[in-house]
């Protein structure tokens, strides 16, 4: 039977209203299922940065209050708990509709607020909470191949066995403290030609940072003629790799080898370049020749950059710069350098260097250098005083002066 089928020997006939407008068809609303309290999460701790690699950071303190807001005039709680996770998610799991392939949760901490059940009385109740992440864990990252969060999970369960949960991300940061600048040299055979580049130790994702580079070796002298190179075109790129192993739950391992191995999955983008074709200072008298350039160099906040990790759960991503120089070949006499002739030959040099990604400290210092510092050489309590030995004075007498006697005359009346 088609139910799309309409009887077009009968007529029907509707009767309109001017200015009357058609309602639509009314649906009763759904109530919102009533919750005997709520619950919400409150950090009193500063932002959770790693301060330092993850094999010298002390971790981060996270502190704060679990709220619970009982709507009810009384509630009687039988269980009372809130879990941290660290949850690892694959965007490209071995069992496409598997989530035991795509995502990994681990316990770090447990708080369990009840002993005992307890009656709860209409109202706002706070229940502390603290714990120190390590620092060796990764920072929280949400990658095209994978994601690393943290999240804190709370349960409640009335003695009406109705339950009451919360889950509150945590974001966790990590920033490395600059150190030395860093100076590498590459050398290009069979030319002369050598590069020197100095580098910050560490970049950000957000602002500039200074490239400072020298080629050396770029005039050859010989008899009568020299050769020498000339600097064409420069530029630079930032590049993201990202490394993820997918690992397979026991019902699909036998896709993968056995339990225990994982599919590893690679991807690298662009996140900042620019090309060059000027700016820079050519010097062919010194010995040997060279060109110096300074240029500044940026990650597009578009491209919504990563900043450096390094999981065992499988996930890695690092950032490489690379600078490649186009350098034409040209000849000329020793005697009239102006007289320059091009060779038509070309090289393309080509330049990597791994640079490390990470957030601004700031002014913010790790949770160990903010307590007071611990005297442990000074006792509990102040040094006590011995008592003093009184003795009798046998030496000399002492000089003395005999004073004038004042006498109190009492005034008859």
């Amino acid at each position: 039977m088609d139910h799309f089928h309409r009887d077009h020997d009968k007529k029907e006939k509707r009767l309109s209203f001017p200015g009357r407008i058609p309602s639509p068809a009314t649906h009763s609303p759904k109530m919102a299922a009533h919750k005997a309290a709520k619950m919400d999460v409150l950090i009193e701790s500063p932002p959770l940065c790693f301060f330092g690699s993850p094999a010298q950071s002390t971790g981060a303190l996270l502190s704060g209050q679990l709220k619970l807001n009982v709507t009810d005039s009384e509630v009687t709680l039988q269980k009372f708990e809130m879990h941290l996770l660290a949850v690892v998610t694959t965007k490209k799991p071995v069992g496409k509709e598997c989530t035991d392939c795509a995502m990994k949760s681990s316990e770090l901490f447990k708080w369990e607020f009840l002993t005992e059940p307890i009656h709860l009385k209409k109202g706002e109740h706070a229940f502390p909470f603290s714990y120190l992440l390590p620092g060796h864990l990764p920072a929280t990252t949400h990658g095209n191949l994978g994601t690393i969060e943290y999240i804190l999970s709370a349960h409640a369960a009335t003695s009406l066995s109705e339950n009451i949960n919360l889950k509150y991300q945590l974001k966790v940061q990590r920033a490395i403290i600059p150190g030395n600048e860093k100076s590498s040299v590459r050398i290009f055979p069979p030319t002369n030609l050598a590069a020197t580049v100095n580098l910050p130790p560490v970049i950000y994702p957000i602002g500039e940072f200074h490239v400072e580079m020298r080629l050396s070796g770029i005039v050859t002298k010989g008899k009568d003629t020299q050769t020498r190179w000339r600097l064409r075109k420069m530029n630079w790129r930032i590049d993201e790799h990202s490394k993820m192993v997918s690992p397979a739950c026991h019902r699909h391992a036998h896709k993968v080898g056995g339990d225990g191995k994982g599919v590893l999955h690679q991807n690298t983008r662009t996140i900042g370049g620019e090309d060059l074709k000027d700016g820079w200072k050519t010097d062919f008298d010194t010995q040997g020749g060279q060109i110096e350039l300074d240029f500044k160099a940026s990650i597009k906040p578009s491209a919504k950059p990563l900043c450096d990790v390094e999981s065992p759960t499988g996930l890695a991503i690092n950032h490489t710069l690379v600078i490649e120089l186009i350098v034409a070949e040209e000849y000329c006499p020793n005697k009239n350098t102006r007289l320059v002739t091009p060779t038509g030959a070309a090289r393309v040099l080509r330049m990597q260097f791994t640079v490390l990604v990470t957030e601004r400290s700031g002014l913010g210092i790790s949770w160990d250098e903010e307590q007071p510092p611990m005297y442990d050489d000074v006792p509990a309590s102040p040094p006590g005083y011995g008592r003093a030995a009184i003795e009798d004075y046998n030496g000399e007498p002492l000089p003395y002066e005999e004073l004038d006697r004042m006498h109190i005359h009492e005034s008859s009346t």
